[in-house]
C-alpha cells in the first residue's frame, strides 16, 4: 500500500527494487500495488518515470491468459523470466526492451482474477480504491486470497495509519517504507 504520506518516488523506487530483484522469484516481493484514487495520478506517473510498462487493456488480457495454467496454479513459464522474455511468450509486442516490469490494472480478487494471484515473476497487480478503508479491505482480501499469515508492504509517514494496518492485515510480517523482497529475506 502506497499511502498518501508516502513519499512516491522512494516507495515506487523501493517496490520495483524489490520486484526486480532475482526477477521477482523471492516470494515476499510484492504482488501488487494499492492507492487510493486521489494518488493514482501521481504512482502512475512515477511508475512510469522508473520504467515499469502499464498495460494496456488488449496487453492485460493476453498477459492474464498466460499467468495461470488451466487448473488455476501459477504458470511456471512465468517464473523468474525476464519482462522481454514474459512480453515474447504473452505477445505482447509494444513492450519496449528497457522495461523493468508489467503492471496490470485488476479490480478484483480470487478466481477470475489473475493478477490477484502469486506472481513469481516480473508482474504486479495494481488496485485504485475510492479511499482508505477501502483500501485496508482489498489488502485484507488478497491477503486472504493466497498470502494470509505471509507478508504485508506499507509505504507511509503517518505512523498511525502503520498502526492501524498492521494490526488488521493477516500477515505474520509487516514491512514499513523497505522493498519487501529485501526486507522480507534480511
Amino acid at each position: 500500500y502506497i499511502h498518501p504520506t508516502a513519499d512516491v518516488r522512494q516507495a515506487v523506487k523501493r517496490i520495483l527494487d524489490s520486484k526486480t530483484f532475482d526477477n521477482g522469484t523471492i516470494c515476499a516481493s510484492e504482488q501488487s500495488i494499492v492507492v487510493e484514487r486521489a494518488m493514482e495520478a501521481a504512482v502512475t506517473a512515477e511508475l512510469r518515470a522508473q520504467g515499469a510498462w502499464l498495460l494496456d487493456e488488449g496487453e492485460r488480457e493476453k498477459l492474464s491468459r498466460f499467468i495461470l495454467r488451466p487448473n488455476g496454479t501459477m504458470n511456471p513459464a512465468i517464473v523468474g523470466r525476464s519482462v522481454e522474455a514474459l512480453a515474447r511468450l504473452a505477445g505482447l509486442d509494444k513492450v519496449p526492451p528497457a522495461a523493468r516490469v508489467l503492471v496490470a490494472r485488476e479490480d478484483g480478487v480470487g478466481k477470475g482474477h489473475p493478477y490477484s494471484s502469486e506472481k513469481l515473476g516480473l508482474i504486479l497487480a495494481y488496485y485504485v480504491e475510492p479511499d482508505e478503508e477501502s483500501v485496508l479491505r482489498r489488502c485484507v482480501e488478497i491477503l486472504e486470497w493466497e498470502g494470509a499469515g505471509h507478508t504485508f508492504s506499507i509505504h507511509a509517514q503517518d505512523e498511525s495509519v502503520v498502526k492501524r494496518f498492521a494490526a488488521a492485515v493477516p500477515a505474520s510480517r509487516v514491512l514499513v517504507n523497505t522493498p519487501a523482497a529485501l526486507g522480507g529475506i534480511g
